[in-house]
């Protein structure tokens, strides 16, 4: 779990794609989640990041991680919606009828629908595209090519289009912030099991989360000083325009994966316009 926000140095088809195209990869994936309705768009979709993962050959651990978070928000999204879908008409079955004592006054009855359960499963495919592509990216791509992307997107005659270096700073630190805080955990966590502290058992581990909270929360202020100290030391916000130690140019893999975003894009709107696309749940 520690290294699955992480950026992963390697040598792969993938990490050679420019950051650029990744940004606008992750961009279409999102737009053809919104776009699309039916449960098997919804899975080609996600199917479709699969094989970059495989070019990227990611640790068992992280597999089962990744494998672990997709069964959970399955698992959530068609338990939630199964309850508390408000379209249902008929319920598949009911856990409080509306006559139980209080709980079913105030509730009306919880139910379970079918239907609540199927679009539970479509909007989990939903965010299982989108987190998949998402985590390709961070995974694939450094922390400092990310900033150059985002802050020199295109360049339009003699200037630069993009975010400005303050917001592209804010989003490389949030990216960095996952695996930052997955490590203060563990290492709180094994410096009070070697003071004795039992992990065994829902209470020590709820008494655990007692005593995580405040030191988790102090090296978080700490580590947010020292990279503004280290924003500081850099000069960071001196000058308007920065320069940047690698200069990116696309490449001609970049073109055929950028085709490829292409088609794939307008083949899946089309999908969407002739008749599968979203709808609103119940109509």
């Amino acid at each position: 779990m520690q290294g699955l926000f992480r950026y992963e140095q390697k040598e792969t088809v993938i990490h050679r794609i420019d950051p650029r195209i990744k940004l606008i990869w992750v961009f279409s994936i999102s737009v053809l989640t919104i776009t699309a309705g039916v449960p098997w768009l919804l899975v080609a979709i996600f199917l479709s990041t699969l094989p970059f993962w495989i070019l990227l050959r990611p640790s068992k651990e992280k597999i089962t991680s990744i494998v672990f978070i997709f069964l959970t928000m399955v698992f959530g999204f068609m338990l939630s919606q199964s309850v508390f879908y408000y379209w249902g008409e008929t319920p598949t079955f009911t856990i409080i009828p509306a006559d139980f004592p209080v709980i079913g006054y105030i509730t009306g009855g919880i139910h379970v629908y079918k239907e609540g359960a199927v679009y539970g499963l479509i909007q989990s495919a939903r965010f299982m595209s989108s987190v998949s592509a998402a985590m390709l990216l961070v995974a694939t791509t450094h922390p400092s090519e990310l900033i150059a992307g985002t802050v020199r997107f295109t360049r339009i005659g003699k200037k630069w289009i993009g975010f400005p270096n303050e917001i592209a700073f804010m989003v490389s630190s949030a990216v960095n912030f996952a695996p930052v805080m997955i490590d203060e955990c563990m290492i709180t966590i094994n410096a009070m099991q070697v003071r004795g502290l039992k992990m065994k058992g829902i209470r020590n581990k709820i008494k655990a989360m007692k005593f995580l909270f405040f030191p988790l929360v102090v090296n978080v202020l700490r580590s947010g000083r020292q990279i503004a100290i280290a924003a500081d030391s850099r000069a960071f916000r001196a000058t308007k325009n920065r320069t940047h130690f690698r200069e990116l140019r696309l490449k001609g893999l970049d073109f055929v994966f950028l085709s490829y975003i292409f088609v794939s894009t307008g083949v899946g709107i089309y999908l969407s316009y002739i008749g599968y696309g979203s709808s609103v749940p119940g109509g």
